[in-house]
């Protein structure tokens, strides 16, 4: 960095007070009231710059470094880079105008900052930076906007706002609410690994990109009322400590959810917003979709929300046997799978639908109905037929004795259908009597878990 493109501590030509400033001092001697806790950080060798000066180095394209602030406002077009580094400033008001070149400012402490219907040409950085109060309001940002390990301690609002470009809060520290109203996002969001020491809100706003959660920690609530999201929300890896409200969030065709390995039990959405929308579901990987359906079937139980729980319980069983079935592909695993997906997934909906079971007991007894029908030569004739006045032969006759056949063998057992067939006739009755058993016991498995609930 040459000496004509920055601003440096010791530099003669800027005739700043010398190196032992006491800034808090100096503030109150002004006649600034001042309550002296911002000044007291910064360091004693930073010289103070004046509001003039500043920006006279900021019209040169300097770059500002290692000095002290007290105010400056940014009210007209720049046509330079904006780039400020370690620099203290008590209030930045950026308002109206349009910085046509990149706005950086690095590893700086800004007590207030207050941007308002401004126009970013380029790209913003807040990079490592600290902001004690921010507001954003009426601005327009045609690039990026980086705030990547920087932190907010006070309530920071975004508000009104339009990012073209992609917004980045990786790392950053809220330390008190943070809220994003009726902004529209054309990119993606990018929250990873962000810590949330209070709540996160998003009233009325617009995602057009993905929203990334991912390894983001929350105090306090997240809800979005209003907002409409067109892509992925990622809440993977997150330590979500309180409720998330996402029943009243506006969905579009293609918007998605990643719960896995979400940290939470108060996550509150509806099974009829997460059907066809895990993400790792759709792409088919069903051993993260199966974790994923498990967190939300957790925030259901926690919420006494049964039927959503049976829901989410389901989807889990669901995918975890389309999970073993690609982990596996030998025979006895297949044939594994198949019993698995006929007796408990269309049988009785994993203990979750008992009239699953119901019409699976009908298709049986139909089916075997429909075998004896073919096979009534086997058949032992009753002395008292369905249809007396037609042939012990004739169709009406056979399905009557066929259905009460395969009927009592469902119902029954095969033990009082010893003597009713002849020869290999025997062997699906003894199949059906089995079934039979199995079916009625997971119904009534599936009822007992309706009622007890």
């Amino acid at each position: 960095m040459s000496e004509e493109n920055s601003l440096i501590v010791d530099n003669p030509e800027v005739g700043i007070t010398p190196n032992n400033l006491d800034h808090s001092a100096s503030s109150r001697s002004s006649g600034v009231k001042l309550d002296g806790k911002f000044e007291a950080i910064v360091p004693k060798d930073y010289p103070e710059l004046s509001q003039d000066e500043a920006l006279s180095f900021i019209r040169e394209g300097k770059i500002i470094e290692h000095c002290y602030i007290r105010r400056l406002s940014l009210g007209a077009d720049f046509s330079e880079t904006i780039h400020m580094r370690g620099v203290y400033i008590r209030h930045l008001q950026m308002s109206e105008g349009t910085c046509h070149k990149n706005v950086i400012f690095s590893g700086c402490h800004v007590r207030r900052l207050i941007i308002e219907s401004r126009r970013f040409n380029e790209s913003v950085s807040m990079k490592h930076c600290k902001i004690y109060f921010m507001h954003m309001k009426n601005t327009h940002l045609h690039k990026g906007f980086n705030a990547e390990s920087a932190e907010f301690s006070s309530k920071t609002v975004l508000q009104n706002t339009i990012f073209e470009g992609r917004v980045r809060f990786w790392e950053a520290t809220m330390k008190d609410w943070f809220t994003f109203r009726e902004c529209t996002f054309k990119s993606k969001v990018d929250l990873r690994s962000a810590i949330f020491e209070a709540g996160f809100t998003a009233p009325s706003c617009l995602f057009e990109g993905d929203l990334l959660f991912r390894g983001t920690h929350l105090a306090l609530k997240w809800e979005a009322p209003d907002a409409r999201f067109e892509k992925l929300i990622d809440f993977s890896k997150s330590k979500l400590n309180d409720f998330v409200y996402l029943e009243d969030i506006i969905q579009g065709d293609q918007q998605q959810w990643v719960f896995w390995n979400t940290v939470s039990e108060r996550i509150l959405v509806r099974p009829d917003q997460v059907e066809g929308r895990i993400h790792s579901e759709e792409n088919k990987d069903h051993s993260k979709a199966m974790r994923e359906y498990a967190v939300l079937k957790r925030s259901f139980e926690f919420e006494n929300q049964y039927s959503y729980e049976d829901w989410a319980f389901y989807r889990f069983k669901v995918n975890e046997r389309l999970a073993r079935s690609q982990q596996s592909s030998t025979l006895t695993a297949k044939a594994f799978n198949l019993c698995d997906w006929f007796l408990l997934d269309w049988g009785c909906g994993y203990g979750t639908h008992p009239m699953r079971a119901i019409r699976t007991a009908l298709v049986m007894i139909l089916f075997f109905a429909l075998l004896y029908t073919i096979g009534f030569s086997s058949l032992h004739q009753p002395e008292q037929l369905p249809f007396p006045d037609l042939e012990p032969n004739a169709l009406l006759n056979r399905l009557g004795v066929s259905l009460f056949v395969s009927l009592a063998a469902f119902t029954s057992g095969f033990g009082d259908l010893r003597e009713v067939a002849i020869g290999w006739m025997n062997a699906p009755i003894m199949i059906e009597a089995l079934l039979g058993t199995l079916i009625w016991g997971l119904f009534i498995v599936a009822f007992g878990r309706k009622v007890i609930r």
